[in-house]
């Protein structure tokens, strides 16, 4: 009895020390694989900190450049500004000396203009007012000075002589010339009350016949005095030429157009002896160099001729033509008389 109690013990603790064992084997395990995963973990967690590591280090370095630039840039450019503003205050230093010196001579209004006292472009001729709406021969008007509508033509003109800008002015209505009509006065021969370039092209005379235009018309040299203007009329970089011609033995004398090839386009205007006013010693008249002005009087490029058209009394006429591509609008071959 006693033996077989005895054995049921031993294996008692066998079976006791055999679990023991597996509890220590699977406990060993257990260890290992959290000291693998803790050891991985560390492994990765030191790679990522280091790449992040070296792409911060990389991107302050290139911010530092681009920070550096973008300074260098920013200075530039501020000192251009500092630059342009102090130019800017030196020359309204200098507008404003000039403004006062001119304004202590001059009592030109400075708000007598086209846009506040008159909404239409006005042209004078002469001191009258010439009609540009079109391209026609057009009696030069006198201005009723007996009405308050005068008013509007006391505004500051910009006035062209001998085919280039003279200056600005203020015009002032004259005393009356006839009953209740007068002219503007303080203005240049043609004088516009809008400020834009009425000379856009050079405009040269020559006293003789260019040789595009007399080798295509021979005839020609049957006039002993010979004024050229040569321009540029429309602006496709080809001149075109005016001819002013007289023959003192015939009295006869006329204002014709050429083109760039030297091809005729128009005789605008003639006279001739039998039409000049006979009753004076002094009678003989020619169209001269003075009956023609090239300027754009409605500031659309194109520079108009105008010829003046005299008369025995009164104020002449003045023919406005313009030519453009070719083709010429107004009203040509005019016969000027001087007879009463």
């Amino acid at each position: 009895m006693d033996e077989k109690k005895s054995e049921e013990q031993n294996k008692k603790e066998q079976n006791q020390n055999q679990n023991k064992v597996r509890v220590g084997t699977v406990g060993e395990f257990i260890l290992i694989i959290l000291a693998i995963i803790i050891i991985g973990t560390g492994a990765f967690t030191y790679y990522l900190i280091h790449r992040e590591k070296d792409s911060y280090e990389n991107l302050v370095s290139n911010l530092d450049v681009n920070l550096l630039n973008a300074i260098d840039q920013a200075d530039e450019n501020v000192l251009k500004e500092v630059n342009t503003s102090i130019a800017e205050m030196i020359n309204s230093v200098i507008t404003n000396s000039v403004s006062d010196s001119t304004n202590s001579v001059v009592t030109e209004p400075t708000n007598t203009t086209k846009k506040t006292l008159n909404e239409e472009l006005v042209v004078l001729y002469d001191g009258l007012v010439l009609d540009t709406s079109k391209m026609d021969k057009v009696a030069l008007k006198y201005i009723d000075n007996t009405k308050d509508a005068a008013d509007k033509y006391v505004i500051t003109y910009y006035n062209y002589e001998n085919y280039s800008f003279k200056n600005s002015s203020l015009g002032t209505i004259s005393s009356p010339i006839y009953e209740g009509l007068a002219r503007i006065d303080n203005v240049g021969k043609i004088a516009i009350s809008e400020d834009y370039n009425a000379i856009p092209r050079e405009v040269k005379v020559v006293n003789t016949v260019p040789t595009v235009i007399s080798d295509a018309n021979p005839k020609l040299a049957d006039y002993d005095t010979v004024k050229t203007m040569i321009c540029d009329l429309d602006g496709n970089q080809t001149n075109e030429y005016i001819l002013i011609l007289a023959n003192k033995t015939s009295g006869f004398s006329k204002i014709s157009l050429f083109d760039a090839k030297g091809v005729k386009v128009a005789d605008l205007a003639s006279i001739e002896k039998s039409k000049w006013k006979t009753d004076v010693s002094n009678s003989e008249y020619y169209l001269s160099i003075s009956n023609v002005q090239i300027i754009d009087v409605d500031n659309d490029g194109i520079m108009e001729v105008l010829v003046e058209i005299p008369y025995y009394e009164g104020e002449p006429d003045v023919s406005i033509l313009k030519y453009k591509n070719g083709e010429l609008q107004g009203k040509t071959n005019i016969e000027c008389s001087l007879l009463p």
